[in-house]
């Protein structure tokens, strides 16, 4: 039988089915009753609107009519007069009255009135409109204006109703006539349409299946002609296409998987920041991209040593690794790859090649070797080897690779800016810390602690750094302050010229070695790799500040070296400004003893008073906890604290008697004397205070003031206390020494009278140390 005959056959099989037929009639009874009851929807919201409209404009009319009697009536309290109204309102005698029911409530919704007459049933048929509207009034009081009640009337909407159910019944003869109709039309056109198409369906089922040589034979010379060559046509030419395109569509599912790996694998890649976390990312992508492989590695290239770092490395045994986790660019696999840029596809590798950057095998199967570019230079390689599955790399594992190089060098790349950014901004906090920092210390040997953990802060962590000043009386460099694991003791001078820091101090240069064969006796730089830099001010070297090895085991680098120079440049200021500042203050010091002593000279008795009571003080105020700057002050008051006595004539200081009441008066002025001599100095201000109430009793019976307990400055207090000691302990002109057990005893005597109980506790434990109140006694004897 030919093709066209069971073509035939199959259209006379599907001609005595009904389907095409039944879904003609029910569309044509579908859109003919879309198209009815949208029509008798929209007269019945017509009667339905005209209802509403009409009771409310019936409905507020009436209430405006009957508004006032139904508040008089509730004024009066007259309920037979509201029920009289409520039943006029729904008799039945009045024509067509639709009001059938009325109730009137109070304020507080108790009924007055009620009328609502039996009215009979509704002869609704079924579908009719909502059979009542109910339509509430407030009652206002007319003088009060005050809610006293409410007014309800119950409408019945049976006129309207009615005229709905017209509507229906007309709606129903309608479609009854029209489904009659849509049946005929069905069957005649079906029978004109069924044909041709069951044969298209026939074919196109035949297509369906695979036979896309399909050519009808029917002769029409209508439009359906017309289709069935156009069938044959496109049957053709589906064809011609079907092979190419499962080839096509065979490939482009490849790529679309191949897209969709690397979309994930970017995503995945660009939300990890951290440089360690990047490279096992990019490791453990590839590993789940190609469903498992035995060994898959990712080496970072350092140019500068040329060398591969094993930065992670799955499947390879231990073994395979050196210690020190490096790899000679020489030979091999990866470096071929990196010197050609180019990716590389390897089946049945034989024994005698160069395998070790891969893994340490006598042979490997399959293997690829991929390089990770970044501007168009090699910065690792990706080395993968063996799936598990045991199924060799082919092209388009090759091709997947090359793209995650691609991938994984822009997250490289932006890992390696995050990082650089973060020690960018980590610098600059440093430095702005660093520079207040500097600004606040005078003290040399807390100055070069600081400098110190500083530095280490600055670059990461270092594990040893020096600080060594150039020493002009010795012309030799010191290291002043040494962090390492050497002891300071051990560090030897260096003279200028000799060993690195001597070559940095003379030339001025900053210098950065790595890979050192040596290391430079007493110059505090050793190890492998470090970093020397000048300290200089106004175009003098002062000396040089060292650091050597980081602890991340890292080479310094350029940044490193930079930094260093702008911390140094900070620190040299700070140095020098450290020693003005020390010069400085010895300088005060020594004028504040050369006063201290003119003073103390008046008296051959009181010689060494002054800086025996400024001693004492000072012990005192450590135990009692004050900060070094109040010690500061309290050393400067103390050595003055005598200083009113240059007002005051020889013969009555150094008079071996009894003095008389007025010499005794004139000894009292004193205080106040060295208060006005100090106050117009203002760097001596702070101490007036101190000289002028250091007579003062805790009691209140001292002089100058007569001040008491707390309202006497503390330093006063303990130059007191220390003046008072001293002055008991030593030779006077009018009586001998005094044994230290009688004086400790008087001070525990006096303790809450003269002296603060406070003080004298903490002077006892000074007390304790005997050698050291030995010492005391001997300053200026």
């Amino acid at each position: 039988m030919t093709e066209s005959n069971e073509l035939t056959t199959t259209k006379t099989q599907h001609a005595y089915r009904p389907l095409f037929k039944m879904r003609l009639f029910v569309f044509q009874i579908l859109l003919l009753s879309i198209i009815v009851f949208s029509m008798a929807g929209l007269e019945l919201g017509r009667w339905r609107d005209l209802s509403e409209s009409h009771i409310k404009t019936k409905g507020l009319m009436l209430v405006r009519t009957i508004e006032q009697h139904v508040s008089r009536f509730i004024k009066d309290n007259d309920l037979a007069g509201l029920n009289k109204l409520a039943n006029s309102l729904t008799s039945v005698e009045i024509p067509d009255n639709d009001i059938i029911s009325v109730q009137i409530l109070d304020s507080e919704m108790h009924k007055l009135a009620e009328s609502s007459p039996d009215l009979g049933t509704t002869n609704a048929w079924f579908l009719h409109l909502p059979p009542t509207v109910v339509i509430a009034n407030p009652i206002i009081h007319p003088e009060t204006k005050h809610h006293i009640g409410i007014l309800r009337l119950l409408f019945s909407n049976i006129y309207f109703e009615n005229q709905s159910q017209k509507v229906v019944r007309s709606t129903i003869a309608i479609l009854i006539f029209g489904y009659i109709l849509a049946f005929l039309l069905a069957q005649a056109l079906s029978h004109m349409l069924q044909t041709p198409v069951d044969i298209l369906a026939a074919a196109a089922g035949k297509i369906a299946e695979g036979h896309t040589d399909i050519n009808l034979e029917l002769d029409t010379n209508n439009e359906i002609g017309v289709l069935i060559e156009s069938f044959n046509q496109m049957s053709r030419r589906i064809n011609v296409h079907m092979t190419d395109l499962r080839q096509k569509n065979q490939s482009l599912e490849s790529k679309a998987c191949e897209l969709s790996t690397l979309q994930h694998i970017g995503r995945s890649l660009s939300a990890v920041l951290d440089q360690e976390m990047v490279y096992e990312t990019i490791v453990d992508n590839v590993i789940n991209v190609l469903s498992g492989v035995k060994r898959c590695s990712l080496l970072l290239v350092d140019e500068k040593r040329n060398e591969f770092i094993f930065k992670v490395t799955k499947g390879l045994v231990p073994e395979a690794i050196p210690e020190s986790g490096r790899l000679s660019i020489e030979s091999g696999i990866a470096a071929k790859v990196y010197h050609t840029g180019e990716a590389v596809l390897m089946n049945d590798i034989k024994n005698d090649d160069d395998t070790r950057l891969l893994g340490e095998t006598k042979v490997v199967r399959s293997s690829i070797c991929s390089p990770i570019k970044n501007s168009g230079k090699v910065i690792a390689i990706l080395s993968i080897s063996n799936k598990i599955s045991g199924v060799p790399f082919n092209d388009a594992d090759l091709n997947l690779i090359e793209g995650i190089s691609i991938e994984a060098a822009i997250a490289i790349k932006n890992a390696r800016l995050w990082q650089d950014l973060e020690r960018k901004v980590l610098e600059l906090n440093t430095l702005h810390e660093v520079g207040k920092n500097l600004n606040l210390v005078f003290d040399i040997n807390k100055l070069l602690e600081l400098v110190l953990d500083l530095t280490a802060t600055v670059l990461g962590g270092v594990k040893t750094s020096s600080v060594i000043l150039y020493d002009e009386e010795t012309d030799s460099l010191q290291v002043m302050h040494y962090k390492g694991s050497k002891n300071i003791a051990s560090l030897q001078p260096i003279k200028p010229g000799e060993g690195i820091a001597g070559k940095v101090f003379t030339r001025g240069e900053p210098i950065i070695i790595n890979d050192l064969s040596s290391s430079e006796p007493g110059s505090g730089v050793t190890g492998r790799s470090s970093i020397c830099v000048p300290l200089r001010v106004k175009e003098k070297t002062i000396g040089v500040l060292s650091v050597s090895d980081k602890q991340s085991g890292d080479s310094f680098d350029n940044n490193d070296l930079n930094m260093l120079v702008t911390l140094a440049a900070q620190i040299s200021v700070a140095l020098y400004n450290a020693q003005l500042y020390e010069d400085l203050e010895a300088s005060y010091f020594s004028a504040v003893r050369a006063l201290a002593n003119s003073i103390d000279a008046k008296d051959a008795y009181t010689r060494g008073h002054s800086e025996r009571v400024a001693k004492y003080s000072m012990e005192i105020g450590k135990v009692m906890g004050l900060n070094p700057d109040e010690l500061k002050n309290l050393h400067v008051g103390a050595l003055l604290h005598d200083i009113g006595k240059i007002g005051i004539a020889e013969v009555i200081i150094n008079k071996d008697s009894k003095l008389t009441e007025a010499e005794y008066l004139e000894i009292k002025t004193h205080p106040s004397r060295g208060a006005s001599i100090i106050e117009p100095a203002k760097f001596l201000k702070e101490k007036v205070p101190l000289i002028k109430f250091h007579h003062e009793r805790y009691d209140g019976k001292g002089y100058p003031d007569g001040l008491k307990g707390e309202n006497i400055p503390l330093m006063a207090r303990i130059v007191c206390c220390a003046d008072s000691f001293d002055a008991m302990t030593s030779k006077r002109a009018y009586r001998d020494v005094m044994p230290l057990e009688d004086a400790r005893n008087e001070l525990i005597k006096c303790s809450g009278t003269q002296f603060d109980p406070r003080i004298v506790s903490a002077f006892l434990q000074v007390l304790l140390d005997e050698k050291k109140i030995e010492e005391i006694e001997k300053l200026g004897k």
